[in-house]
């Protein structure tokens, strides 16, 4: 009997080999959204140096029968033996009493399938990064005092959430960050009392934020900066967009895509007016890829969310023409690629920089003096504002 078991499994392991070249490979990974290793190169110096090799090795991982399947119910057996937890809450009645379930080291279900990362705990290296990149920002608003600087935390629940006997240090690298800003820089965050606030603002299987919670933010920014330029209000909403084509975030694939899918939303606000927009000093139509993708839905590599909002670019520069009106940098991620439009539309110049894509030709005093900055922007999802060494402001 055990001999009949092991040929079977042989045979089964050996057509599912055979299948891979034979059968149609895929090219992209819907899970993973990365390109898959597929067609390999047979050639004698392929041969030679040992790259035919590597290559089927890594088609054979990539092209494997059913591998999507047997990842996802991996996660939903390892669910299956973890029992949830009750939050003790942090220091809001609304937090109290959430339910929660850990899927991976890193990842946590809570009420409804949403997916958060996993709570901050308290790490010396983070505790240094946290501070350094508040001294850096307040740096950069010394080294120019007559430029007005604003930082805006995009609040997730991860970074608030108390999961029992764990001490959720967020707010405490939140408020080392804090600690080095002097009080000339002004600072607001995305309010989040309650799950429920977070389940209005925040996508299900991704850790971005949806069309309500960018708007949140855009509107807390506008107001922020208000109180001390003369801005245009808050723009109304016109029309809220929901796309039928379902999708599993950034989070979902850490996890074999378990849990809920999402679906991209959008905000058309009154009052936005025309503009000029280049993505690295390359003329862009920012809503092209929009209606092809309310056509067709994403047929790429990309994240949905990257693909309808835009690549993670390093300069991003709108031109209102409204010559009355300031001129704003902002130091962002991609957070912003919801808001960058509805931001942009309250100031003249608008020139949005990703630390993370820049190259030693950066200087901030060029940006400065070329676009007649009058505001400085800090806004980040708390990874990339406290502990991405990538993120440091260049200050010259």
């Amino acid at each position: 009997m055990r001999n009949r078991i092991v040929s079977c499994l042989l045979i089964f392991f050996l057509l599912a080999g055979i299948g891979i070249f034979v059968l149609p490979q895929r090219e992209v990974s819907a899970m993973e959204k990365r390109p898959l290793a597929h067609n390999a190169d047979i050639t004698v110096d392929t041969i030679r140096d040992g790259t035919l090799s590597a290559t089927l090795e890594n088609i054979l991982k990539d092209q494997f029968y059913a591998r999507d399947s047997l990842t996802g119910l991996y996660y939903r057996i390892k669910t299956l033996l973890n029992k949830p937890f009750a939050s003790a809450g942090v220091d809001t009645e609304g937090l109290q009493d959430v339910e929660f379930t850990f899927l991976s080291d890193n990842v946590i279900e809570i009420n409804d399938g949403y997916l958060i990362n996993n709570i901050l705990l308290y790490d010396d290296q983070k505790a240094y990064l946290a501070t350094s990149r508040g001294y850096n920002v307040n740096e950069a608003a010394a080294a120019y005092p007559d430029i007005r600087t604003y930082v805006y935390f995009p609040t997730r629940l991860e970074e608030i959430l108390d999961v029992g006997n764990d001490l959720n240090y967020g707010l405490n690298y939140r408020n080392s960050y804090l600690h080095q800003l002097s009080d000339s820089i002004r600072t607001d965050r995305l309010k989040i009392e309650t799950v429920a606030d977070y389940e209005t603002y925040f996508q299900k299987s991704d850790f971005h934020w949806n069309a309500r919670g960018a708007y949140q933010g855009y509107s807390d920014i506008i107001t922020m900066i208000s109180k001390d330029f003369d801005l245009d209000p808050v723009r109304p909403v016109r029309e809220e967009i929901s796309y039928p084509y379902e999708f599993h975030g950034n989070i979902s694939s850490q996890v074999g895509q378990l849990g809920e899918t999402d679906h991209i939303t959008d905000l058309l606000l009154e009052g936005i007016g025309d503009y000029d927009y280049t993505v690295n000093g390359i003329p862009v139509d920012l809503h092209a890829v929009k209606e092809d993708y309310a056509a067709h839905g994403n047929t790429t590599q990309y994240s949905d969310f990257d693909y309808y909002f835009g690549d993670n670019a390093f300069e991003r520069i709108f031109d209102f023409h409204q010559e009355d009106k300031p001129n704003i940098l902002i130091f962002a991620d991609s957070f912003t690629n919801v808001t960058q439009e509805w931001i942009a539309s309250h100031f003249n110049k608008t020139v949005i920089i990703d630390l993370r894509a820049k190259d030693d030709s950066f200087s901030l005093q060029r940006y400065v003096e070329d676009y007649d900055i009058d505001i400085f922007l800090v806004t980040m999802y708390y990874q990339n504002l406290y502990f991405n060494g990538n993120m440091y402001i260049p200050i010259n």
